[in-house]
């Protein structure tokens, strides 16, 4: 849980990326099945996601937490953030790519489904 209660306010909009990144990853990797099943891609895909949960955890610690910080400490503290998931992302892809493991657009993928969901979600409308 970030900050120790149930009542943090990034948890409702962390639940709801969770729920449709799981739901579009899935889909994403029913479509790559018409070129035939790999392990790979699975295990890519199951990266990506599972990264992906991850790294928004993490971005809503900070988000959290720097809403406390004087401006500079914020603003440094939110580069660190970036600096830190940005690099963890190309380490990760990286690997993939040259070992081969996984399937490296798996991965990238669901990086994208935050963006998208947001944006789903703005023009909803949703309430709460």
């Amino acid at each position: 849980m970030l900050s120790g209660d149930n009542t943090s306010v990034t948890r409702p909009l962390l639940r709801m990326i969770y729920k449709w990144g799981a739901v579009m990853t899935a889909v994403c990797f029913a479509v790559t099945l018409f070129w035939g099943f790999r392990i790979s891609q699975l295990l890519g895909f199951c990266i990506g996601y599972a990264f992906m949960c991850g790294q928004f955890e993490y971005f809503g610690r900070c988000c959290e937490s720097a809403v406390r910080l004087d401006r500079k400490a914020a603003v440094r503290k939110m580069r660190g953030c970036y600096a830190l998931r940005m690099a963890a992302l190309v380490v990760l892809s990286c690997t993939a790519a040259y070992t081969g493991f996984a399937n490296f657009t798996g991965i990238l993928l669901p990086q994208l489904f935050p963006r998208m969901i947001l944006t789903a979600d703005h023009f909803i409308g949703r309430k709460g």
